[in-house]
């Protein structure tokens, strides 16, 4: 069984991110597991992004609640977080695909395998992430131009 969660960070408007920033805040994909099974699988992970930036993203996933970087700080992790970070997934420029006005990019869909396990923190339910930027410096024009999008299965 499969379920799909959506989160949408809250995002700084009008202000270029630097390389190494946090992109928003602690995202929370809730009910990503039940109660009773903490073992799960991506199987798909999507950023639409509103204002077409096509940023070289990551997506830092932890299998417990972490303490976050501040939106348009330098991305931190602390040791005692670090032993709960599940990994990175890399959205780079080549996974974008550009409309007009906006874009999507894509791991998963287009034959890249994502298949990333997991395992949450005993009895949690949700997965905790937070995205960072690379080398790119984006700015987005609204606080809600990025949404992130996980397909998650046993």
């Amino acid at each position: 069984m499969a379920c799909g969660i959506t989160v949408i960070p809250t995002i700084s408007a009008g202000v270029a991110y630097a390389s190494g920033d946090a992109v928003g805040g602690r995202l929370e994909f809730e009910d990503a597991r039940t109660p009773y099974s903490s073992v799960g699988k991506i199987l798909r992970a999507v950023i639409k992004d509103r204002a077409k930036q096509n940023a070289h993203l990551f997506l830092v996933l932890f299998n417990k609640e972490f303490t976050a970087t501040a939106d348009n700080a330098a991305f931190t992790v602390s040791d005692a977080d670090l032993l709960h970070c599940l990994g990175a997934l890399e959205f780079t420029a080549a996974n974008y695909v550009s409309f007009h006005d906006n874009s999507v990019a894509e791991l998963g869909l287009f034959g890249l395998d994502v298949e990333e396990s997991f395992i949450l923190d005993s009895s949690g339910t949700t997965l905790y992430g937070q995205l960072m930027v690379e080398t790119s410096t984006p700015t987005y024009t609204a606080t809600t131009d990025l949404a992130v999008s996980l397909l998650i299965g046993d």
